[in-house]
């Protein structure tokens, strides 16, 4: 349960950054050194514990990177305890990485089931207790004899168990990340809907130096495109509206489906002097091309209200920033775009 728990905690804090591998390459490290800590000790300076089941562990199921730094707290961890087998301790752990990165690499793919995969692995890593030979022969000998049959039942189990729990794991929380991400995406167009848009703006970091803008537009008269052409033709409009800013857009850019047929873009870096012409090339990207529809052919046009600052603003600040500039583009005709700045963007504009 506890490991389950850590994984778990390692996973929803680090899962897809550049930060996972070496989180849980900390985690394996400190079990390693708890057990060695707190090993059964078979005379002066000797020690049997489950340091290669953990190290095979992290390199097998959280990568190279995650042995590595689990390697290294291994190491250090032997060397400040000393005795009479530090230098088979070492090399025993330098040898069990590259068992199982050597597995990893070579023999992995070509076994079907990952459980048999893992049992295998299991008697790979246990073939570093060659490094016990290091010590006097006669003292290896009787300890080989006497511990072999343990460390590859304790490999064997262990690594099967671990990988059990941490695939279960991920996969339990891949498929939550999943429904999360389902949760907080518009089903007709699959941008973020309103709550997708306050988690992924509230995740992103604006540019202090060049500004941030927010984009809210609408589709001119769409009320009238379902009067006229049937709402299955205003559902698809929208998505077809959707399909084309996405394609247009930078990767950085957070685009959104308020409800209705509103719609806003976050650009959490963008110049000031560069927001008019983005918003006049996003409404012509509407306008410049008709929607086709069951054979069926009409204009559609959108209006959109801009907000850029290069201070931190609450979302919801910008949205009624924008808003209220959408609602001049409408009053001054529609099929355009209008635009405010805070203070510095004057400022940055008027330099």
């Amino acid at each position: 349960m506890s490991l389950a728990f850590l994984f778990n905690v390692v996973l929803r804090r680090f899962h897809g950054t550049r930060y996972e591998a070496p989180a849980f390459g900390t985690l394996f490290g400190i079990a390693i050194v708890v057990g060695m800590i707190n090993p059964l000790s078979l005379g002066e300076g000797l020690i049997f514990d489950t340091r290669t089941l953990l190290l095979g562990a992290a390199t097998t199921f959280a990568g190279p990177v995650a042995g590595v730094v689990a390697l290294v707290f291994g190491v250090i961890c032997r060397l400040v305890l000393g005795g009479a087998g530090v230098t088979s301790g070492v090399v025993g752990l330098l040898t069990a990485f590259g068992l199982a990165l050597a597995f990893e690499r070579y023999l992995r793919s070509k076994i079907s089931y990952p459980a048999v995969g893992d049992v295998a692995l299991g008697a790979v890593i246990t073939l570093s207790i060659g490094a016990i030979f290091l010590i006097p022969f006669d003292i290896a000998l009787g300890l080989f004899l006497e511990i072999a049959p343990v460390l590859l039942i304790c490999n064997v189990v262990g690594i099967a168990v671990i990988g059990m729990v941490f695939r279960r794991e991920k996969r339990y929380f891949e498929a939550t990340k999943a429904l999360e991400e389902h949760a907080r995406r518009d089903p007709l167009t699959n941008l973020l809907n309103r709550r997708g848009l306050d988690a992924h703006v509230g995740e992103s970091r604006f540019d202090a130096q060049n500004g941030h803008a927010f984009f809210f537009f609408d589709i001119d008269n769409f009320i009238r495109i379902n009067d006229s052409y049937g709402h299955d033709a205003g559902d698809a409009t929208l998505a077809i509206i959707a399909a084309r800013l996405r394609n247009s857009l930078r990767e950085e850019a957070i685009f959104a489906r308020h409800g209705g047929d509103e719609f806003s873009i976050y650009l959490p870096s963008v110049n000031a002097a560069d927001v008019e012409g983005i918003a006049e090339r996003l409404c012509g990207l509407v306008s410049d091309k008709p929607v086709e529809r069951g054979g069926t052919s009409f204009d559609v046009s959108i209006s959109m209200g801009v907000f850029w600052s290069r201070v931190h603003c609450p979302l919801q600040e910008m949205i009624n920033q924008a808003d209220t500039q959408l609602m001049m583009a409408k009053n001054k005709g529609k099929n355009r775009a209008q635009v405010t700045y805070s203070a510095e963007g004057v400022n940055a504009l008027a330099a």
